[in-house]
């Protein structure tokens, strides 16, 4: 497959839109301030924050560990990041 500039230009704005979207989910997802004071005004005790954070912490690597062997046997892996990419971005408009 050749890289030719309608698809440098097509990534380029994909690009952008992920990061448009991930910058806006880092600012209301913070592990340190946002979630904990959300937990604490829903009632969440000390024990909560702290399971809460270790799911906020180590759930990526979880699940990393259960999908990359499975995606590393695909040769094309875009499909899954376009579908993470969308599923983030379905997620903080639910959300909203």
């Amino acid at each position: 497959m050749k890289l030719t500039q309608a698809i440098s230009k097509n990534n380029f704005r994909s690009l952008l839109w992920h990061a448009g979207f991930l910058s806006l989910a880092q600012n209301f997802i913070d592990i340190d301030t946002v979630i904990p004071a959300m937990m604490v005004d829903s009632g969440g005790t000390a024990m909560h924050i702290g399971i809460l954070t270790a799911i906020m912490l180590g759930g990526s690597s979880f699940t990393q560990l259960i999908f990359a062997p499975f995606i590393s046997n695909y040769s094309f892996k875009k499909k899954f990041l376009l579908l993470g990419i969308n599923s983030r971005i379905f997620a903080l408009l639910a959300i909203s």
